[in-house]
């Protein structure tokens, strides 16, 4: 994936960067926000399913300290896992983040402590790479809750969109990362044209960037989010935009 910087800041981004402004005020470390999409037509997003904050997770925090620092030495001089060769470049989505009962709707978490999906999806492309959960269904065909194939790269031509932003009134300067992760129709591949399959949590990953096929070991999730189900039907596509806030 390209390191190149591409400057690309719209009217909706600036609002989104005031609201996680808000958040920064009220949380300690980098805060994010998430707006998810289902759509049938890839030039019309309409209008989001999910508008929101996330979590970023301990684990993403830690990573986060790590590059700012370049040290994983802990205070009594024992080394923690590395992170200093990883960067934030893959996402997944699951079906574990809430359960219905009648009209009411329960979310399962996140929770700061979480190291990955709760019912992470595969969706069935050889070159994604395997969940940190290892999390496998039973008794269901086609096999499409499991940790295999399922964590994907970042899409929008493969790059991370670094989108400085400043505000001349404001004494708050920020960096604003908007990250775009789309699951296209067609996916997941297993599944039959007329069937679909429950969405309702996403993750975003960082990997490592020496990262080998099936070192799932080198694969960590960054931050959670959990919502009210949504269905993907086969011919529809996924696109979520997810901003970090440092």
């Amino acid at each position: 994936m390209s390191d190149k910087n591409i400057i690309l800041t719209h009217n909706e981004d600036y609002k989104i960067f005031d609201k996680l402004g808000r958040e920064a005020q009220r949380k300690r470390g980098p805060v994010g926000w998430v707006k998810a999409y289902m759509h049938k037509n890839p030039n019309q997003l309409g209008e989001p399913f999910y508008d929101g904050p996330n979590l970023i997770l301990a684990k993403g925090r830690e990573f986060v300290a790590q590059k700012i620092f370049q040290v994983n030495v802990k205070e009594d001089a024992t080394s923690r896992p590395d992170y200093r060769n990883h960067k934030v470049s893959h996402f997944a989505v699951g079906s574990g983040g809430a359960s219905v009962a009648g009209s009411v709707v329960t979310l399962s978490g996140p929770e700061i402590g979480d190291t990955a999906l709760y019912e992470v999806i595969s969706l069935g492309n050889a070159a994604y790479l395997d969940e940190p959960s290892a999390y496998t269904a039973s008794g269901e065909s086609p096999l499409v809750h499991t940790y295999t194939d399922a964590v994907k790269p970042i899409t929008t031509d493969g790059e991370i969109y670094l989108e400085p932003v400043s505000y001349p009134s404001s004494p708050d300067y920020y960096t604003k990362v908007k990250c775009t992760c789309v699951i296209p129709a067609g996916e997941p591949t297993m599944i039959d044209p007329a069937a679909s399959v429950e969405i309702s949590e996403a993750g975003l990953y960082f990997v490592d960037e020496s990262l080998a096929d099936g070192d799932s070991n080198k694969v960590h999730t960054f931050a959670h989010i959990c919502f009210a189900p949504k269905w993907k039907e086969k011919e529809s596509q996924l696109t979520i935009f997810w901003y970090i806030l440092a």
